[in-house]
């Protein structure tokens, strides 16, 4: 990969990323009381965690020095895989995976989880993708 590879890329990827949370936000701003959150989903959290990574990386770093190309090849792969699995762990967060139960019920008074199991599950294996891509790409230089 390029420098000017990566410089292409980066742009689109930003994009996603914050449209991705743009639309947590709206969807947020635009819910009922009953249905508003009180925190930041996990595929959220690890979204927003990928873009800062990514805007450190990809657009401070090199105008500070010439010296991690290597970094920033390793976050834009990692952060690619994290939002294309962004979509599927907001819909294990809503339970769309689930044809039963698939509304957020708190059962017997108890406290409702911060992330259920579908969500934990497909957000460890995006991370553990995303991680595996970015050693790779650490490793054999990307090309």
């Amino acid at each position: 990969m390029t420098r000017e590879t990566l410089y292409n890329l980066a742009p689109t990827l930003i994009a996603l990323q914050f449209f991705a949370f743009g639309w947590r936000v709206n969807r947020e701003i635009h819910a009922t009381d009953d249905e508003r959150q009180g925190v930041i989903p996990l595929p959220d959290v690890i979204n927003i965690i990928s873009l800062f990574a990514t805007v450190g990386c990809v657009i401070v770093l090199p105008i500070a020095t010439e010296s991690y190309f290597w970094l920033s090849r390793m976050v834009v792969s990692g952060a690619y895989v994290l939002i294309a699995f962004h979509p599927l762990a907001i819909a294990a967060h809503f339970r769309l995976w689930r044809r039963e139960d698939s509304g957020k019920q708190v059962r017997d008074g108890a406290k409702p989880h911060y992330a259920n199991r579908e969500e934990l599950a497909v957000s460890l294996l995006s991370v553990l993708i995303a991680a595996v891509v970015a050693a790779h790409l650490g490793i054999h230089g990307g090309g």
